[in-house]
């Protein structure tokens, strides 16, 4: 393997933006700002974020909806809600609710005590020892948009100048974990509504594979194109030429400069 030291920064230094505007302004990469541009999310309408620490699309969501509407952003790691909830609250966005929520179990089954979420979290208890809301899940067809960007193999980010050795097996259980967030996503999801899924790794397993899974395993799902930046899919993944040219990749190769990130949109059909 090669390795690389980092020794200079050419060009002028620049200041570091931390502590800079806190509550008005957050850092966030090329890639990652796309993902909240094509979930196109509108005012009023109810979000849910499936992993979102620590909630820089969450937040830029909210930005998005003039922080008017619903936002249940969810995560299993409960020390990670209690830093998303500050942060949310830092930021000012009222309108997400965190939950320290496994949001591969978050589909409720009783289709007769149908409630919205905005029921669920008016009735929910909250926690004694950090406030966050006591909610098990949601019904089916709750949400008008989903934001899915679950957990992955992160082969994408940067500068990751050394990576651990990893077997195709092991590769293939992100994979089959992402799977289980997709079961669970679709049937929350509204008809007519709209589910972006994304990742930070360049590993076609967990990307176009994906999209392609989705496809096959639920009719309901359309791919939709996206005006955005970025790359087309990788061929031979079983997406035809028009599907590939409406996912975008982003390569750290490419001369965009950007970290490694794959970003798929659908709608439900009603």
């Amino acid at each position: 393997g090669l390795g690389v030291s980092m020794i200079q920064i050419s060009g002028t230094p620049q200041p570091s933006l931390n502590s800079i505007l806190v509550g008005k302004m957050m850092l966030q990469n090329l890639p990652s700002v796309c993902v909240a541009h094509a979930l196109d999310p509108k005012p009023g309408e109810v979000i849910l974020d499936m992993c979102c620490a620590p909630g820089g699309k969450t937040t830029h969501l909210a930005s998005l909806m003039n922080n008017e509407g619903l936002i249940i952003a969810c995560d299993k790691s409960r020390k990670k809600m209690v830093g998303a909830r500050d942060f949310f609250q830092s930021m000012g966005a009222t309108c997400i609710i965190p939950l320290a929520l496994d949001s591969t179990k978050s589909l409720l089954e009783d289709g007769q005590s149908w409630k919205s979420p905005k029921d669920m979290v008016a009735s929910a208890s909250s926690a004694n020892k950090d406030g966050l809301l006591n909610v098990k899940g949601f019904y089916a067809n709750s949400f008008d948009r989903i934001l899915l960007d679950p957990p992955c193999s992160a082969l994408g980010l940067r500068p990751k100048l050394h990576i651990d050795a990893q077997s195709s097996q092991e590769l293939s259980k992100f994979a089959e974990y992402q799977r289980r967030f997709v079961r669970t996503a679709i049937p929350l999801l509204k008809p007519g509504g709209t589910m972006t899924y994304s990742t930070c790794t360049i590993n076609a397993s967990e990307n176009e594979d994906m999209v392609m899974f989705i496809l096959s395993e639920f009719p309901s799902m359309k791919l939709v194109p996206m005006e955005l930046p970025g790359l087309p899919g990788l061929p031979d993944r079983g997406l035809t030429d028009e599907e590939c040219q409406m996912v975008r990749r982003f390569d750290p190769c490419d001369e965009g400069d950007t970290m490694g990130f794959f970003l798929a949109k659908f709608v439900k059909s009603s």
